[in-house]
């Protein structure tokens, strides 16, 4: 399952280190088998902690180039339907279940000393699994 990934890069037990962008990401592309480049996991190092600003959470943020990168049609997002409602229904999932996607609103309710937002990525991994594998088509590159 997703969810085991992520739990092996976002575990403060492991000292691994990997923020929640990073996580998602690293845990997306094992499970998947997208073979992305390390340069991948770097451009989303930035999403972490909401952008370092507690906007968006970086899992969340990086759960949705995971629907980029396989829903993408001819490299263009503009022109995928199914990527468009595919982050418009996961962002609504994560919402409807969270109450918001802003790290200061998860932090803030779902933060636990010791795993910090792990709850948060798993039940992200959750929905991203769940949504991918009840579509037909997965686009890999």
């Amino acid at each position: 399952m997703l969810r085991d990934e992520v739990i092996k890069y976002y575990n403060p037990a492991n000292n691994r280190n990997y923020s929640c962008a990073e996580s998602m990401i690293r845990a997306a592309n094992d499970y998947y088998q997208l073979n992305l480049p390390e340069e991948m996991f770097y451009a989303v190092g930035p999403f972490s902690g909401g952008a370092w600003h507690d906007e968006m959470c970086g899992g969340i943020s990086s759960s949705l180039n995971v629907l980029g990168i396989l829903y993408s049609v001819n490299g263009h997002a503009h022109d995928s339907e199914v990527m468009r409602r595919m982050t418009i229904e996961f962002l609504n999932r994560v919402e409807e279940k969270y109450g918001g996607l802003h790290c200061k609103h998860l932090k803030r309710n779902y933060y636990v000393q010791g795993i910090k937002c792990q709850n948060v990525l798993i039940g992200c991994a959750d929905i991203l699994e769940e949504m991918i594998s009840s579509h037909d088509i997965i686009n890999k590159r």
